[in-house]
């Protein structure tokens, strides 16, 4: 008998919708395909991309299915092997719907860069790997290359930890393959241009781990997850689902004859883990490249017998037990009475904590501590904790020295694989060693970028963000928005700190490697350096080429600090976000009864800097910076990794986020819109409060009208302003216009008198 065929529904290039108890998918493309029950997960994935003409070279699949749950539910759970296939078929054959649905999400696969490194590392002109370096006035690098960001108070927390390195890193061709990071795509990040933000700011001074803990928590929840990929093989502890300890990884069975262990190295953390668990502790008897035998170290006070050999396989280079006594006797209880255990070393738990440092690379060390007494009921110090991720960041991401040794050949590779990518250094001449140079900063934006920023509103966010980990620095990110309200990654740099010359060179690669749009906006906090570079002659900043503006959830948070009056903080953000000039006046009028000194501290500064009203219609209804940390709040995972390793991931971020929006962007034109969906939704929005509005004429040649609002259908709503509206000059006296540069509702309703389309 032919076993029938199911029929699955494909779904991708959309979102996931969740809703009380229901999944649902939006947008994107769908296809129909057939699947039956003699087929494996990796044919039934291999069908899923031939349907959707995807490279399995270049692009990684995350299925999901729309299961439904004993409930009468459904939820997205993962389609990732052959169980959940199983389980996939039986829920088709049993239900009333035949037909299961599959959400796919494609991510892209890091590109084979061994080939770049290996090519780049034969050229003959590796003697000067900075062919370019018009700012620093450097024609090119040869021989070493450190770096020079330690941070002293880290360094002093735990310097009993921590070896200066013995020499220099210098840069030249390595034959490792360091490990790569991926993500996945970034969720969609609105810009709130029509809304109302509240007010209130981060200080810039570093976080306690407090604090961090509070944001990170805020992050996850917000932020796309992370995805890790082509890095080292899983930790020695996930093993083969035969072993009896595999199940849950809680090391609660015996050892058994035959069984085989990857490396020597495996085989002692299982043993040293078998052990911590049962509260025992051995004692090596031959530890060698070939063998590895150990016994009970009670053996003599309680007459124990449990022992263990195991021997290297000569041709498959494992290592298998060959003889086994165990368990242990039952009159040996264990003699491990502390809440420590002193086989719980760093190294141990290191390999333990692989795959939660992979996961999340900002874990705290107090989740650590926490993790392992969960695991092995003993409580390990904070330093060991520390020394533990220490290690397992270096082993996933790369040692912190040669990670910096590294960078100059990744960047190379980067340029080389993806062409017009640009990059800049600053570093400094050793003292010592005229053909060293130590790092200083670092400058870096992607071609797509670059090329995609043209066609972008002329208004860029900058933000700056500490680093964390062994050596401290800064990271810096301008980013632009599309006509969609969407964030645009522009550009980054690594940096020493925020400071004036960092901020002069960042603005500087800016404005002579990536964009002279003329008129651009720049909005940003009210930095030192930011405001010393942005007001400096001849800099491609200065007023008329350019026009800064403040992010006055920032000015916010500094009215408070000063003035300690959250009225006063209130009234403030209130005037800064007065389309009108008498609403404007009224809140700083109000501010200079309750305290006079802020009202003088507000005055001093210009009003166009900060009030939306004043702007001129340069930012475009933007009133804060949340662009920028937005992408900062994405990046916090990689502040505590290697520089190589922090590179990588705003890459890998990037391309993941144009290969999205590249998608978003075919569709709305496949489906024959003429706006992106912002525009859309803002002018039928509009067009509908139009409909209620009074419109008299008072010349149509002049394209002069008085418009009157109405209440909209609502008897709540509000209505009985009055507004004037110029068709010619394109202007309403509501300024909604100039500030978003979408039509109002008053200018859409005189359009219907005088029967215009809306994008007249």
């Amino acid at each position: 008998m032919e076993l029938p065929d199911y029929p699955i529904y494909c779904h991708w290039g959309g979102e996931i919708l969740q809703s009380s108890g229901d999944v649902t998918y939006k947008g994107g493309e769908r296809k129909f395909g057939f699947v039956n029950c003699q087929m494996s997960y990796d044919e039934v994935l291999s069908k899923v991309y031939d349907l959707m003409r995807c490279d399995s070279r270049y692009v990684e699949l995350k299925l999901l299915m729309r299961y439904p749950m004993m409930s009468g539910s459904y939820e997205a759970i993962p389609l990732d092997d052959d169980n959940s296939l199983k389980a996939m078929l039986i829920a088709m054959s049993q239900t009333q719907s035949t037909t299961m649905q599959l959400f796919i999400e494609q991510l892209p696969k890091q590109p084979e860069t061994q080939s770049h490194l290996e090519s780049f590392h034969e050229m003959d002109s590796w003697a000067s790997p900075f062919p370019y370096l018009p700012l620093t006035n450097q024609s090119g690098l040869t021989g070493s290359f450190t770096r020079m960001l330690t941070d002293e108070q880290y360094a002093s927390e735990h310097i009993s930890e921590l070896t200066s390195p013995t020499q220099t890193p210098h840069v030249e061709a390595t034959n490792g393959d360091p490990s790569m990071i991926l993500f996945d795509s970034l969720d969609q990040i609105c810009v709130d241009f029509f809304g109302d933000e509240a007010v209130g700011v981060d200080s810039d001074v570093d976080e306690d781990e407090d604090t961090q803990d509070a944001n990170d928590k805020a992050i996850r929840e917000s932020a796309p997850s992370q995805i890790f990929n082509n890095v080292a093989e899983l930790d020695p502890i996930l093993l083969d689902s035969w072993r009896t300890w595999s199940n849950n990884h809680s090391f609660d069975g015996e050892f058994a004859i035959g069984q085989e262990f990857d490396s020597l190295a495996q085989l002692k953390d299982i043993v040293k883990g078998y052990s911590i668990a049962k509260n025992h502790s051995f004692k090596v008897l031959e530890s060698e490249p070939t063998k590895y035998v150990v016994e009970c170290k009670r053996k003599s006070s309680c007459k124990c017998s449990w022992r263990l050999r195991a021997i290297k396989d000569p041709c498959l280079a494992s290592f298998r037990i060959v003889r086994y006594n165990g368990p242990h006797a039952s009159n040996c209880l264990g003699d491990i009475n502390s809440i420590d255990h002193p086989l719980l070393s760093s190294d141990f738990v290191c390999n333990e904590i692989k795959d939660l440092i992979r996961a999340d690379p900002s874990l705290k060390i107090r989740v650590i501590v926490q993790a392992v007494k969960v695991k092995f009921k003993y409580t390990i110090t904070y330093k060991r904790a520390w020394s533990a991720k220490q290690k397992a960041i270096a082993s996933i991401f790369g040692d912190w020295e040669q990670s910096y040794e590294e960078l100059p050949r990744y960047m190379q590779a980067l340029k080389e694989s993806n062409p017009g990518t640009l990059v800049e250094w600053c570093t400094l001449a050793s003292n010592e060693d005229p053909s060293v140079h130590i790092f200083l900063r670092v400058f870096w934006a992607f071609k797509p970028s670059i090329d995609g920023f043209k066609h972008c509103r002329p208004l860029i966010t900058i933000d700056g963000t500490h680093l964390y980990g062994k050596y401290k620095g800064t990271l810096l990110i301008a980013m632009g928005t599309d006509a969609n309200s969407q964030l645009f990654p522009l550009a980054f740099a690594i940096v020493e700190s925020e400071n004036g010359e960092s901020w002069k060179w960042f603005m500087k690669c800016i404005r002579h490697l990536v964009t002279q749009r003329e008129g651009l906006c720049v909005i940003s906090d009210r930095h030192a350096g930011i405001l010393q570079t942005m007001n400096e002659v001849n800099s491609g900043w200065e007023e008329l080429r350019a026009h800064h503006r403040f992010c006055t959830r920032h000015l916010a948070f500094n009215v408070n600090t000063q003035f300690k009056n959250a009225y006063v903080k209130n009234l403030f953000g209130k005037a800064a976000d007065a389309r009108q000039r008498k609403k404007f006046d009224y809140c700083l009028g109000r501010i200079g009864e309750l305290n006079v000194e802020a009202h003088k501290y507000l005055m001093d500064i210009s009003s166009h800097r900060w009030s939306i009203h004043h702007d001129g219609g340069f930012r475009y209804g933007v009133k804060t910076t949340n662009m920028s940390e937005a992408f900062n709040g994405v990046m916090k995972g990689a502040r505590c990794l290697p520089i190589t390793a922090l590179v990588r991931m705003t890459f890998y971020r990037v391309n993941s986020y144009f290969v999205t929006r590249r998608g978003w962007g075919k569709r709305r034109i496949e489906e024959g819109h003429d706006f992106v969906e912002k525009a859309t939704t803002t002018i039928e929005m509009n067009m509908a409060k139009s409909g209620a509005h009074e419109v008299q004429a008072f010349d149509h040649e002049m394209g002069l009208f008085e418009v009157t609002t109405g209440r909209g259908g609502m008897a709540s709503g509000k209505g009985g302003n009055i507004h004037t509206v110029n068709l010619v000059a394109k202007t309403c006296t509501c300024e909604k216009l100039k500030i978003y540069k979408f039509p109002c509702s008053h200018v859409l309703a005189a359009n219907i008198l005088e029967e215009l389309s809306s994008t007249s």
